[in-house]
């Protein structure tokens, strides 16, 4: 049998959906799991056996050829809830196509499954599997983790002793924490004696991390790994880290995946849309009647971005001094030889 799950939408929600794709995997031990995501999904998985990664391209010749390629399924999971999603599955002719009840062209799936906020994402995205009826077997996030690879980046990128790893950008501006904030709460990091190292993707993460550098009175003593990092290499350098600070973004939902404590800075988000970190603590803004804003807001409806302040660096410095002197200890991870 060849069972395919469609989840194309950022690097965050492919972690998060890589649940369903573990409880599928022992649903049916004798069946090909495909995953039709973004290019990066083929570094993500790397190694995991009996996952067919199909990168798309998204443009329709792209979306053509992955259709194609889908000729035989005979079950689909619609994770993304988009048109590409449902009209490519059924132009497939997969005759079992389950998806969300409010996505884009619902009426094309065969089975429909709820979906609402204020639970998690994981959650949400099991409810898919309980439409046919199928077992959910694990709640936890996975990624697998090579001995060799992290042995690498150690040497590549001169990794010596504890670090924190901090990430100051996200997709959308009213997601990002102000930046002096957390060029502050490096510093108390720092003046505490832990090492800190600034993680993030090529373009707009690096001028974000370039701004938070320009605040620091002592910028050298911070290493600079955004832009630096392939997508692999990012999931073992959380791995390695001692701690994760993030916005709502992706590093949020790969430290949860690979056993690292994160603590999540809320904006303009909540954890009530169900992307909050199950392992760590989160904090988000008070006292405001425009908070949460919506899932993705690209713009501040009220231009005051006062959400992107309203978390001082003083009480995340404190839940990060709690976590790091707790010493949590690592779940088990997908180590491969």
């Amino acid at each position: 049998m060849r069972i395919v799950v469609w989840q194309s939408a950022f690097l965050g929600d492919l972690v998060l959906a890589g649940n369903l794709v573990v409880n599928l995997l022992i649903n049916f031990p004798n069946s090909e799991l495909i995953l039709v995501a973004r290019p990066f999904a083929v570094e993500l998985f790397k190694g995991l056996d009996r996952l067919k990664v199909i990168p798309l391209k998204k443009n329709l010749k792209g979306t053509w050829k992955v259709i194609k390629q889908l000729a035989g399924c005979q079950i689909a999971f619609g994770v993304q809830r988009g048109l590409r999603t449902s009209l490519s599955l059924f132009l497939a002719k997969i005759p079992t196509r389950v998806g969300f009840k409010n996505a884009e062209l619902s009426l094309l799936y065969t089975h429909k499954a709820p979906h609402y906020w204020g639970i998690h994402e994981v959650e949400r995205n099991q409810q898919l599997l309980k439409v046919l009826n199928l077992k959910v077997y694990t709640d936890r996030l996975f990624l697998p983790i090579n001995w060799k690879t992290l042995e690498r980046i150690e040497k590549k990128f001169n990794l010596r002793g504890e670090f924190v790893a901090v990430a100051p950008s996200a997709n959308f501006e009213p997601k990002r924490w102000n930046e002096k904030y957390f060029a502050k709460l490096i510093e108390l990091l720092m003046k505490e004696g832990f090492k800190v190292t600034l993680i993030g993707a090529k373009g707009r993460d690096q001028e974000v991390a370039q701004r938070v550098l320009s605040f620091l009175k002592e910028p050298k003593g911070v290493k600079n790994l955004v832009g630096k990092t392939t997508v692999e290499e990012l999931v073992h350098l959380i791995y390695l880290a001692r701690l994760v600070v993030a916005n709502d973004s992706a590093p949020v939902h790969i430290a949860e995946a690979v056993g690292t404590p994160v603590i999540t800075v809320y904006c303009a988000t909540s954890p009530y849309y169900g992307f909050f970190p199950r392992r760590g603590v989160y904090l988000q803004p008070k006292g405001l009647k425009c908070h949460p804003c919506k899932p993705n807001p690209k713009e501040c409806k009220f231009s005051s971005m006062e959400c992107t302040q309203t978390v001082k660096p003083e009480e995340v410095y404190e839940k990060a001094l709690y976590l790091l002197n707790k010493g949590l200890q690592k779940p088990s991870a997908i180590f491969l030889s």
